[in-house]
């Protein structure tokens, strides 16, 4: 079967790995490991509950196409007007799209298909900043014809953005397709559960995570919803617990998400012990 074409593309050019590198020293302070939470929380869009950036691309998006439509129906003032807004915004887009791609960067694909995708869309915002130059000095006709290469390439940059999400996951929730059984079922052995050590078990195929605290024994789910980190290899702190691939924060309680980069809860399971067995009963909080 014929290989898809941004696969070709990442396999033939390793120097994206240096546009990677470069990209990644650049965006780290403000998306890094080290940068503040609330900073990066916001730009992944751990409060709007899914990524942030596909919702920011529609503004620059939507403006160039409408400007395009404007030039041909001869509205040069609402089409340059759009061609600035569609710049203004494009900052936007490109900043969270460099949040929901910094954490993926130590698998070969993702990092150089994300490099790709960002040289090819800032190549169409430099397009769209000499057209609004253009524009602006009365050269019209170079206007338009940069805006459209413009759309052009940022649409190209739209088709490698859709690999990264749907190809590769980023953005995806990589738990949400867990589907456990809503009975009870038994997963361990009650003394074979040390305090505070957590343990992984499957329950209907579906990895839980159970941890013993002083108030009680607790399970959420195991699988980080971020990119799939295992959540009982984190480090416990408190009442939560670590994801130990990029920090998302759960509570052990009830598997609500405290602090991205992940944008949803885990699956939150009731607890029992029956007969020197314990067992789990999912509770699906993603649904609140």
């Amino acid at each position: 079967m014929a290989r898809k074409l941004s696969d070709r593309f990442v396999d033939a050019m390793p120097l994206l790995d240096n546009a990677a590198e470069s990209l990644r020293r650049v965006v780290a302070p403000v998306v890094g490991e080290s940068s503040p939470r609330a900073i990066k929380d916001l730009l992944v869009g751990t409060w709007l509950g899914h990524p942030l950036h596909p919702a920011m691309v529609q503004l620059p998006l939507g403006c160039w196409t409408s400007a395009l439509a404007l030039d041909l129906a001869g509205e040069e003032t609402a089409s340059d007007l759009l061609v600035g807004i569609g710049l203004a915004s494009s900052a936007g887009a490109m900043v969270t799209g460099a949040a929901q791609w910094y954490d993926a960067t130590n698998d070969t694909r993702p990092r150089r298909l994300g490099a790709l995708h960002a040289v090819v869309n800032t190549s169409g915002a430099v397009l769209y900043s000499a057209s609004f130059i253009a524009r602006k000095t009365g050269n019209r006709s170079a206007g338009v014809a940069l805006s459209t290469a413009g759309l052009a390439v940022v649409s190209v940059g739209a088709l490698l953005g859709g690999d990264l999400a749907y190809d590769l996951g980023l953005g995806v929730d990589h738990a949400a397709f867990e589907q456990p059984p809503a009975k009870w079922t038994d997963v361990l052995a009650d003394d074979e559960l040390k305090p505070g050590k957590p343990v992984r078990v499957e329950v209907g195929g579906v990895p839980v995570m159970v941890l013993r605290r002083d108030d009680g024994i607790h399970a959420i789910g195991a699988t980080c919803p971020h990119l799939g980190g295992p959540l009982d290899e984190g480090e416990i702190d408190g009442e939560t617990v670590i994801c130990p691939w990029h920090g998302s924060v759960f509570c052990l309680t009830d598997g609500s998400l405290l602090h991205g980069p992940a944008t949803a809860p885990v699956l939150q399971y009731e607890t029992r012990l029956q007969a020197g067995k314990i067992e789990v009963r999912c509770l699906d909080n993603r649904e609140a």
